[in-house]
């Protein structure tokens, strides 16, 4: 099973970098697992303008092609996030709503940071998620007082979070695994 780990933050100063390639590594530490760290600022799409509807799955923007290509690649997704008022960023949305059926019936787990975790702001993530037919799972690992926990750029991780982030990981491959099998079965 193939995870993409997405960095939904792209401004100056970012935490979500740091916290990325920690989960990152972590998963590809387990050895079950096939990941791929994926930064949207390195993608730096524009705001979604296109002419198209994604729904209708016909992509003439080389750049939209090149984001669907990638996104297809996955099985499930782990989406990291900080809270912005109350919500998750606009630099998600804007990744998110640039495709349609890529996304569909693959599950996604969740990483936000915030001052209450992010807890909110993966709860709107999770409605969006929806209606994209994807599977928001309810396992998430939900980080407090990050900035305490990155050092020269690097996030220092406590016993605690890699046990969340791992059972995260769990459902996300079981899930992964049940969807991919539903579908060969559907085609």
């Amino acid at each position: 099973m193939k995870i993409q780990i997405i960095i939904g933050s792209v401004r100056e100063g970012r935490r979500g970098k740091s916290i990325g390639e920690w989960a990152f590594h972590t998963a590809a530490a387990r050895g079950d697992v096939q990941v791929e760290l994926i930064d949207l600022k390195e993608w730096d799409l524009p705001m979604y303008d296109l002419a198209k509807p994604p729904i209708l799955g016909q992509y003439e923007d080389p750049l939209q092609q090149r984001w669907a290509d990638k996104i297809k690649e996955a099985d499930g997704y782990l989406f990291i996030s900080p809270e912005y008022n109350h919500s998750f960023t606009s630099a998600l949305k804007n990744a998110l709503d640039y495709l349609y059926e890529e996304w569909g019936r693959k599950p996604a787990s969740f990483i936000g940071y915030g001052p209450t975790g992010g807890i909110r702001g993966i709860e709107q993530l999770r409605l969006v998620l929806i209606e994209l037919k994807m599977a928001a799972l309810g396992s998430a690992l939900h980080l407090t007082k990050v900035h305490e926990k990155i050092v020269n750029n690097r996030f220092i991780a406590s016993d605690h979070d890699t046990s969340s982030l791992n059972h995260a990981l769990d459902d996300l491959l079981w899930w992964s695994r049940a969807l991919s099998e539903a579908k060969k079965n559907q085609d």
